[in-house]
């Protein structure tokens, strides 16, 4: 999970036909001890996310890899970091990668505490962004398929 998230916030700044290539090397020294053949399924992996169309605007101009988020939440302060917030005029998009084997098929199997996780961050960036749609999505990398988040379900699970 963590080489996956490592490379899915180096490699979108790589020219496309350069990632196959970066996605080697920086395998190889972040995880030197892995088999080649484990180090190439990886690299499918985040390569796929990234090929995949529908993602394109998770990885493009206006979104940021690994953002911390620190907020004042009640008597609670949370600090956390988000895998890749994309902002635009009029919403926010907070995308959190999960590499579960296999992703749950429905949000009503979705691990609580992910749900919980995404709605302490929500409730961040409201504060952060008052005037923009917040929208929480969790990026299944296995697959891959982006599952958004219906902000009612993540009402029930704020801090």
């Amino acid at each position: 999970g963590n080489l996956v998230h490592r490379l899915l916030q180096s490699l979108p700044e790589v020219a496309p036909e350069e990632r196959q290539r970066a996605a080697t090397r920086l395998l190889e020294v972040l995880a030197p001890e892995l088999a080649a053949d484990a180090r190439a399924a990886i690299a499918g992996e985040t390569l796929a996310v990234l090929e995949t169309p529908d993602f394109a605007p998770l990885f493009g101009p206006g979104s940021k890899a690994e953002v911390p988020l620190t907020a004042r939440l009640g008597d609670q302060v949370l600090s956390g970091q988000v895998d890749r917030l994309c902002v635009s005029g009029d919403e926010v998009l907070l995308v959190d990668y999960k590499t579960n084997r296999p992703p749950p098929d429905s949000v009503d199997l979705v691990a609580p505490a992910y749900l919980r996780q995404l709605a302490a961050y929500r409730a961040a960036l409201e504060i952060i962004y008052p005037d923009r749609t917040i929208r929480c999505a969790l990026l299944w990398t296995d697959g891959p398929r982006l599952m958004e988040i219906n902000p009612d379900i993540l009402a029930h699970w704020m801090p």
